[in-house]
C-alpha cells in the first residue's frame, strides 16, 4: 500500500517542480522577449481610460490565447510560424487603427480580441512546445506558464499607466497621448508585417 503512495508523491513533486521554471519561461516571454505582445497589450491599453474595459478585453485575449496554446500543445492545431508571426503583426495595427476612430469599445472589438488571443496563442506554442515534458508535467507546466504570461502583462499595464498617470485624467491624453502611442503602434506592427512576410 505504500509503494503506490509513495509514487503517486514522488510524481507529484515532479510534476510541480516545473511550475518556476515554467512561470518564469511565460513571464520573460512577455517582458523582456516579447515586443509584439507588449504592443498588442498597450494597443488595448490606449482604447479608453476604463478599467472595466480593458479587463474585459484582457479577460477575452487570455482565454483566446489559452484556448490555442493548449490546443497546439496537443497537436490538434498546426500552422506554420511565418504566417502567425505576420499574423500577430497584423493584429497590432488593427487593434492601434481602431483606437484612432473609438473612445470606446465597439460591438465587434470583443471579438476581435478573442479571435486575436487565438493567433497570439499560436505564438506562445512555438517557445513552449520546444520543451520535453512528461505526461504528469504537462499540466503544471502549461498552468503556470500561462500564470506568468498573465504576470508580464499585468506588469506591462501597470508601467504603462504609470508612465501616463499625470495625464491620465487631462483632455490632453487622448488626443496627445493615446492617439499618438496608438499610431506609433499601428506602424511598428504594419513594419513588422512587411518585414516577417518578404
Amino acid at each position: 500500500m505504500t509503494r503506490p503512495v509513495l509514487c503517486s508523491i514522488l510524481a507529484a513533486t515532479a510534476a510541480t517542480s516545473v511550475v518556476p521554471q515554467f512561470f518564469v519561461s511565460g513571464f520573460t516571454h512577455i517582458l523582456p522577449e516579447g515586443l509584439d505582445h507588449i504592443l498588442f497589450i498597450l494597443a488595448l491599453f490606449f482604447l479608453s481610460r476604463s478599467l472595466s474595459v480593458l479587463l474585459a478585453q484582457m479577460t477575452l485575449f487570455t482565454i483566446g490565447h489559452s484556448l490555442t496554446l493548449g490546443l497546439a500543445l496537443h497537436g490538434l492545431v498546426s500552422v506554420p510560424t511565418s504566417f502567425v508571426e505576420v499574423a500577430i503583426a497584423l493584429s497590432i495595427s488593427f487593434v492601434a487603427i481602431e483606437n484612432l476612430f473609438h473612445d470606446r469599445i465597439s460591438r465587434w472589438r470583443p471579438w476581435l480580441v478573442f479571435g486575436f488571443g487565438l493567433v497570439h496563442g499560436l505564438g506562445f506554442a512555438h517557445t513552449f512546445g520546444g520543451t520535453s515534458l512528461t505526461e504528469i508535467e504537462f499540466l503544471p507546466a502549461l498552468f503556470s506558464y500561462n500564470l506568468g504570461i498573465e504576470a508580464g502583462q499585468v506588469v506591462v499595464i501597470g508601467l504603462a499607466y504609470a508612465a501616463v498617470a499625470a495625464w491620465w485624467k487631462r483632455d490632453l491624453y487622448v488626443k496627445q497621448i493615446s492617439r499618438t502611442a496608438s499610431t506609433v503602434i499601428a506602424l511598428v506592427g504594419f513594419y513588422w508585417a512587411i518585414e516577417r512576410s518578404i
